[in-house]
């Protein structure tokens, strides 16, 4: 049973192929810099995006091994006989917790492709959402066409404890510290060893 009495809850959705300590970062680091209580992680069935991932289940299995002795949670969708897009997602989220308030998390390495993500700017009109500093990503910030379409849209990360609180679109470029492990280095780094 998934039990959570938290109401402000950060969402870090992915294929955390695999999980790494800079996904544990960004889920620590949201909880101060947006003043949230939790933070779920989400692993997706499919990610149209990426190739070659291992089996869901076997991703799960990692993630909940990785997370023990953690303080964040893993929520399981029941429905896994179709690839769950996170505009779908949201509206699962929505409609199963109508009492709590929603916070997207991504890192900024995500916004190369955001405008490829199926109804890409319902995201942005329906979750607030705190994209964090990965360096060399974060150079083309600016380049991102889901950042420039929603430039006005950007609040100042000094605020970024008030954007649980504000009507959607709204976001945060959140700054400070950072964590240079990523999923696709950790993958190159196996296959150049193996």
């Amino acid at each position: 049973m998934f039990n959570s009495k938290k109401k402000f809850v950060g969402i870090l959705g992915g294929s955390f192929d695999p999980p790494h300590d800079g996904h544990l970062f960004i889920s620590k680091f949201a909880k101060i810099k947006l003043d949230i209580n939790e933070v779920w992680w989400i692993v997706t069935t499919n990610n149209p995006l990426k190739k070659n991932r291992i089996n869901y289940k076997k991703r799960l299995k990692k993630v909940k091994s990785f997370l023990t002795n953690q303080n964040i949670k893993v929520l399981e969708i029941e429905d896994l006989s179709k690839n769950i897009y996170t505009v779908d997602l949201l509206e699962y989220l929505f409609k199963k917790f109508p009492h709590k308030k929603f916070i997207w998390l991504m890192g900024a390495d995500s916004l190369v492709n955001f405008h490829l993500w199926r109804d890409w700017k319902k995201i942005f009109y329906n979750i607030p959402i705190a994209i964090f500093d990965r360096p060399s990503y974060s150079l083309f910030i600016s380049k991102s066409k889901a950042i420039s379409y929603f430039k006005e849209d950007r609040i100042n990360s000094k605020l970024s404890k008030n954007l649980k609180y504000m009507k959607t679109p709204k976001w945060s470029f959140i700054t400070g510290l950072t964590h240079l492990q990523s999923s696709s280095k950790i993958r190159q780094k196996k296959v150049e060893s193996s």
